[in-house]
């Protein structure tokens, strides 16, 4: 949850959490699935109507979908069915940690090849009444991206660094302490002798009367004389000062493990003051072959490594970037833009199949970048929006280079000074104010110099943030993955967790000072990249890490905060949340939370939300639940055919799995379905009824426009037409397997674990909020 440093507004905060959660508890189960599936059906009295999976023809900016459905009337029981075409137009609201894509303010037409002209419009109406033209729908965002080609979405490219930092390897129980930069301390408490460190993830302290320092490993103490050379060994006893740490929810996590379990033995402690990573194996490595390769994956690791057996190499994935080595204590180097061809060769049905997201030329890899490029929205309500921002003394502004902006380097949030006014992005928030500590408003007029940062600077990823729209009450952001540090790498065309500058650089003396807050806060995830053992998960859509290695609170440096009205600390766990949401996005956001359109909280133990969307006069709704029995809104029907209802009184209707097979409105206005000898009509084919050939997009149509096939008349080369349905079918059935593997996906706690090698658990960094509106 984003931190306030005054006691009072933690308290509040935390109880607008409980309120959410004890309304989505409540109410999630009458909550109806995202995407039940397709076809489905529509019933009322005697006449049925069903609706086959929509083919997408264009979606432009991810607002405005355009798409044609197969759909069939049976009018009675004792009638057979009419096939016909639903083309859809329609405004369209992304839900992209839900994977959903609701449909608003609809617009279509209906027609039906097989009947003559003066019956077209007794069937019209009884479709109308059957699915309301004003309904809206959801479709699984994965059923669409995969109609859409890479070559076709323009999404930023960026210059990373793929070079590999300092990697540690264990063959017993260990942790990795990154100090970021040399070790910083502050007092608990004004003139108090114990004071803990405020650049590192973990909870260390330092006696200043005894002389030792103590670590707290999960539940059990540490000790040593020195933080960085150690060496740490099981504490004898904890000062009493730890025992008498203010009795406020900052020290609470900390003064529950006082004085704390008694252990045989203590962890491997490797400490670092640069980003660094670890592969920690359960004694020696053991190994699983990839069927089909030369690769056999290391079984015994929560990291994910692969021996190729012919080359006798070790490839280790972090961050989406590869390294190799002959050895697991290294040397290590660069492995991306080489990667031997069996990666591209794990099956799709592998456990390991993950990796092929950060694989160059895969379909997954594109299916990564293509779900980054779709944005978020935020519509926030002038009115009700504040903010504070907090500096660690007299804020102070350093330039950046190549450009008129200068951005604070002791606060914890992204501030700007450009041309006397200060900004600042927060939670995926524009602010403006006259001087760095406020008074601050809403900002819909962001100087264009602030886009001009470069991403060899820590804060390039507020230039995924934008203005969409602002009116006098109410101002819309935008932003894609770029903002949460997913940056797609122009030379390897994959997506990649942070920006991986400065690896191993040393710390020059212009930020010596300051470095505690520049590295720990701006840089750790958006711009160094390592630190926290971050890998691709497209089931859950983003970049994931395990917090047993690298420490309680989000990965490295998520350090502490001054708070000069009371002049205490808060540490990090305040603002990362580390025991709640699981993503490299925080789950909560001050600016948006009370008038949103998607509430979610998630947990070790499974998540629930519910989301409202209104747009043009029209409301779309959903919502979801999920936990270790599994997701709520799925059913089994009476007869066990797998049959999952949904609320018809919505008109969402129930999926028939195989109803009549798999049938496709094809682009000459008829329709098609296929078997093992190739494409049919249902029907005898018609000429095309006249309809205005829809408009090509290109490549350099707008940012998100997909455009799949163009209309062709049914007298035309019928071979065109045949193509345009293998590739919707293509589309569909990858599409199918891509909703089919991440519905009802439970993702992973901060603090838990996964049950598969290098799924982790979650990154959590500053400055990236949810979106939305509630009413």
């Amino acid at each position: 949850m984003k931190p306030f440093c005054s006691t009072l507004t933690r308290q509040l905060a935390a109880s607008l959490v409980v309120v959410i959660v004890t309304v989505l508890a409540r109410s999630a189960e009458q909550s109806p699935p995202s995407d039940p599936g397709w076809p489905r059906v529509f019933k009322q009295d005697s006449a049925t109507l069903t609706v086959y999976q929509p083919q997408l023809v264009e979606w432009t900016g991810y607002t405005n979908l355009s798409a044609r459905c197969a759909i069939a009337l049976q009018a009675a029981p004792d009638k057979g069915e009419v096939y016909g075409i639903l083309e859809l137009n329609a405004d369209t609201i992304v839900d992209r940690d839900a994977r959903t894509v609701t449909t608003a303010n609809p617009r279509r037409q209906v027609r039906f090849p097989s009947v003559p002209d003066n019956q077209q419009a007794d069937l019209v109406r009884l479709v109308d009444s059957l699915l309301p033209e004003r309904q809206s729908m959801v479709i699984s965002l994965d059923r669409l991206l995969a109609y859409m080609e890479r070559s076709n979405v323009a999404s930023r490219e960026v210059s990373l660094n793929l070079d590999p930092p300092k990697i540690f390897y264990s063959a017993e129980p260990a942790i990795l302490v990154i100090f970021l930069g040399p070790p910083q301390f502050k007092p608990v408490e004004k003139e108090s002798k114990l004071l803990f460190a405020i650049n590192t993830n973990w909870d260390v302290f330092f006696d200043s009367a005894a002389g030792l320092y103590y670590l707290l490993e999960t539940d059990h103490w540490l000790e040593a004389t020195d933080p960085v050379k150690g060496p740490w060994t099981i504490a004898r006893s904890l000062p009493d000062a730890l025992g008498k740490l203010p009795a406020n929810p900052n020290w609470e996590d900390v003064r529950a493990h006082i004085p704390g379990k008694s252990v045989q033995r203590a962890p491997v402690v490797i400490v670092s003051t640069e980003p660094a990573e670890m592969i920690v194996t359960q004694g020696e490595p053991t190994f699983q072959p990839i069927p089909g390769t030369s690769l056999m994956q290391i079984a015994n690791t929560d990291s994910t490594v692969f021996l190729h057996a012919k080359e006798g190499q070790f490839y280790f994935l972090v961050a989406g970037r590869w390294c190799r080595a002959k050895g697991l204590v290294g040397p290590w180097q660069a492995a991306t833009l080489d990667l031997p061809a069996d990666f591209r060769m794990i099956p799709d049905d592998s456990q390991s199949a993950f990796v092929k997201a950060s694989v160059p030329g895969t379909r997954q890899a594109e299916d990564a970048v293509l779900l980054a490029s779709v944005p978020k929205r935020a519509a926030v309500d002038r009115s009700s929006a504040n903010l504070v921002v907090q500096y660690d003394g007299q804020p102070k502004f350093i330039p950046i280079q190549g450009t008129t902006v200068s951005y604070a380097i002791n606060s914890p949030q992204a501030v700007f000074l450009v041309n006397n006014m200060y900004y600042c992005c927060d939670q995926g928030v524009w602010f403006a104010a006259p001087k760095p500590t406020g008074v601050w408003v809403l900002c819909s007029d962001v100087p264009a110099a602030i886009y001009t940062i470069p991403p060899t600077s820590p804060m390039y990823n507020v230039t995924y943030v934008i203005v969409v729209s602002a009116t006098p009450t109410v101002v819309v952001y935008q932003y894609t993955a770029g903002y949460e540090g997913l940056y797609c790498d122009a030379a390897s065309d994959l997506l990649m967790f942070g920006a991986g500058m400065m690896i191993g650089a040393a710390i020059t003396a212009d930020y010596y000072e300051w470095w505690p807050w520049y590295y720990s806060y701006h840089c750790y995830g958006c711009y160094f990249s390592y630190g926290c053992g971050a890998v691709y998960r497209g089931e859950w859509g983003g970049y994931y890490r395990y917090a047993r290695y690298y420490g309680p609170y989000g990965g490295a440096g998520c350090g502490a905060i001054y708070n000069p009205s009371t002049g205490g600390y808060a540490r990090g766990a305040y603002r990362y949340g580390p025991y709640g949401t699981a993503s490299v996005r925080e789950a909560y956001n001050p600016h948006t939370d009370t008038y949103f359109a998607h509430a979610e909280v998630k947990t070790p133990y499974g998540s629930s939300g519910r989301f409202y969307a209104e747009r043009g006069g029209n409301e779309a709704w959903g919502g979801h639940q999920s936990g270790a029995r599994g997701a709520v809104g799925w059913a089994r029907g009476d007869d066990g055919q797998g049959v999952i209802r949904a609320d018809t009184s919505r008109g969402q209707g129930f999926v028939a799995k195989d109803k009549e097979g798999d049938i496709y409105a094809g682009h000459d206005g008829n329709i098609y379905k296929k078997d093992e000898s190739g494409w049919h009509p249902v029907e005898p084919l018609k000429k095309s009824l006249g309809q205005t050939p829809a408009r090509t997009t290109t490549s350099r149509d707008r940012v998100g426009s997909a455009r799949i096939n163009t209309r062709v008349p049914a007298e035309a080369n019928i071979g065109a037409v045949q193509k345009g349905l293998d590739r919707d079918a293509a589309a569909r059935t990858w599409g199918n397997r891509q909703a089919s593997q991440f519905s009802g996906v439970q993702r992973p706690g901060a603090g838990g674990g996964v049950q598969r090698p290098g799924a982790g658990g979650g990154v959590q960094r500053p400055g990236a909020g949810g979106g939305g509106r509630r009413r």
